[in-house]
């Protein structure tokens, strides 16, 4: 008798973050920002455009990156809470271990990120552009992802609860294990090889079926 196939396990890993942390009231040198095991709250950083910025171990609450362009930017063991990121871009993005509450990031651009046990919740998207990212053990949660690009991104296992897809592009993405049940995605620009093995709702199908070419009677 043929054995039914696994089913796919989803397990992200949160932050590891010390309980004790430095408060700073500045950030250091914005020519090459590097912190660990702080706490930043209601900072603003404007650094030189293609500087490069590192965190780990740390909590941001209302810090204000928006309008930056960093070369690189690696956070590992990160928890971003009420920051505003809109507009921010790099080259380079390594993301390990990184929550974002409630945060403003419409229109940040990360081309090629590589995005490992991230939850992103409750933000503001749009017009986001994460083109050829990956992203392994994602978690997305009423999130606004209206118009965002996806375009060539790896979402294989990723979760989006009660988040906004309309309109947004994800054509050559790799949905396999992704879950988008409770996710609007009326308008979602993806072709039907694009959605092969992702995990939907029937009412989702039914938006799918002219894509498979699919007749519901």
């Amino acid at each position: 008798m043929k054995k039914p196939p696994n089913k796919f396990v989803f397990k992200r890993r949160e932050p590891e973050i010390p309980s004790r942390l430095t408060t700073i009231d500045a950030f250091p040198d914005p020519d090459d920002v590097y912190l660990s095991e702080c706490h930043l709250e209601g900072l603003r950083l404007d650094a030189p455009t293609d500087a490069p910025l590192r965190i780990e171990s740390s909590l941001l609450n209302r810090v204000n990156l928006a309008n930056n362009r960093f070369s690189t930017i690696l956070w590992k063991d990160l928890r971003l809470t009420n920051c505003d990121l809109a507009n921010l871009e790099t080259r380079s993005l390594t993301l390990i271990r990184v929550e974002f509450i409630n945060c403003r990031m419409t229109g940040l651009r990360a081309t090629e990120a590589e995005c490992q046990d991230v939850l992103i919740s409750e933000g503001d998207l749009r017009y986001t552009q994460f083109r050829y990212a990956k992203f392994k053990a994602a978690e997305f949660d009423t999130c606004n992802f209206e118009e965002a690009d996806f375009l060539g991104a790896d979402l294989s296992g990723s979760i989006f609860r009660k988040c906004n897809l309309q309109n947004a592009e994800m054509n050559k993405v790799k949905l396999v294990n992704a879950d988008l049940r409770t996710s609007n995605v009326e308008g979602l620009h993806l072709r039907a090889e694009d959605v092969r093995g992702a995990v939907v709702d029937l009412t989702q199908a039914m938006l799918f079926a002219p894509l498979l070419g699919i007749r519901i009677e």
